[in-house]
C-alpha cells in the first residue's frame, strides 16, 4: 500500500512539476531569442542608415571614389555578407563587392521575392526598410535590411539625378549580415538554459518529494502499522507526529477495535 500511495503521488506531481517548468524556460528561449534577433535587426538597421545618410555629402560632391571606398570599408567588417548601394531600378551602382557593380540584384536569390513580384519595380518610395531573411548558397543564414536614400535639397541637377523632381526615393542601401554570431551566441543561451532547466526541475521535484513523505507518505505508513497492530490484539498509542487527521482516524479504529473485541469476549 506505501509504494502505491508514493507511486501515485510523487510520480504526476513530478511529472506536472517537470512539464511546466519546461513549458515556462521554452517561453523564456523564446522570448530571449525574439529580443536578440531584434537587436540584431537594429544593428543591420544601424548601419544601413548610417551608409544612406552618409551618401549626401559624397553624392552632392560628386565624389564617387570616396562614396566606392566607404561601402568597400564598412562592408568589411566581420560578419558583414554584402554592403552596396543601387537605384530604383535594382542596378548595383556601389557595392563591397567590386564585380557586382553594373548588375541586377538577384532578388530570388537573396529573399527580395518576399517584398518584390519577378517583374515589379518597387514605386511610391515609401520611407520604410525592409528586413528579409534567407540562406546564401553556403546554407548559412543571413539577415538582408533595405533602406531608402531620400532625395535631398540639391540632388536633382543636370549632371545627377535630373528627371527625379517628384520622386522621394533616388535610391536604397542593402545591407546584408550572417546570423552566425547570433545562433553562436543562441546556442550558448541554450546550453546555460537547459543545465538551468535540470536543476530547477530536480531541486523542485526533490524538494516536493521530501515534502510528501515527511508530511504524508510517513505518517500514512505509521498509520497502516498501527492498524497492523490494533488487528494483532496489540495496543498502544499512535505516533503520528502531530498529524490531527491520522490521529483522528487511528483513535476511531482504536475505538472500534476494542468494541470489537468486547463483543467477542461478551
Amino acid at each position: 500500500m506505501s509504494k502505491r500511495i508514493t507511486t501515485r503521488t510523487i510520480v504526476p506531481v513530478a511529472v506536472i512539476m517537470a512539464a511546466f517548468i519546461t513549458v515556462c524556460f521554452i517561453l523564456l528561449y523564446t522570448y530571449i531569442k525574439d529580443l536578440m534577433m531584434e537587436a540584431e535587426v537594429q544593428r543591420v538597421a544601424c548601419k544601413a542608415k548610417t551608409v544612406a545618410r552618409s551618401t549626401g555629402y559624397d553624392m552632392l560632391k560628386n565624389d564617387h571614389a570616396a562614396l566606392g571606398y566607404m561601402v568597400k570599408n564598412i562592408g568589411s567588417n566581420p560578419g558583414m555578407v554584402h554592403l552596396r548601394i543601387f537605384d530604383k531600378k535594382g542596378v548595383i551602382r556601389f557595392s563591397s563587392h567590386p564585380e557586382e557593380v553594373g548588375h541586377l540584384v538577384d532578388r530570388k536569390a537573396e529573399g527580395c521575392n518576399s517584398c518584390h513580384t519577378a517583374n515589379e519595380v518597387p514605386e511610391g518610395g515609401r520611407r520604410i526598410e525592409r528586413v528579409r531573411y534567407f540562406t546564401d548558397e553556403n546554407d548559412q543564414r543571413i539577415i538582408g535590411l533595405s533602406y531608402p536614400i531620400p532625395r535631398q535639397e540639391g540632388c536633382v541637377t543636370s549632371s545627377c539625378h535630373v528627371g527625379s523632381e517628384n520622386k522621394s526615393l533616388l535610391g536604397t542601401v542593402d545591407v546584408a549580415m550572417s546570423q552566425k554570431a547570433m545562433e553562436k551566441g543562441m546556442d550558448g543561451v541554450v546550453n546555460v538554459l537547459v543545465g538551468f532547466l535540470f536543476m530547477v526541475v530536480l531541486l523542485s521535484i526533490g524538494l516536493i518529494a521530501a515534502i510528501l513523505q515527511k508530511n504524508v507518505l510517513i505518517p500514512i505508513n505509521r498509520l497502516v502499522a498501527y492498524v497492523k497492530q490494533l488487528r494483532r490484539g496489540i495496543y498502544v498509542d499512535a505516533e503520528l507526529e502531530d498529524s490531527y487527521e491520522l490521529e483522528y482516524i487511528a483513535d476511531t479504529v482504536k475505538e472500534l477495535a476494542e468494541k470489537v473485541k468486547k463483543h467477542e469476549l461478551g
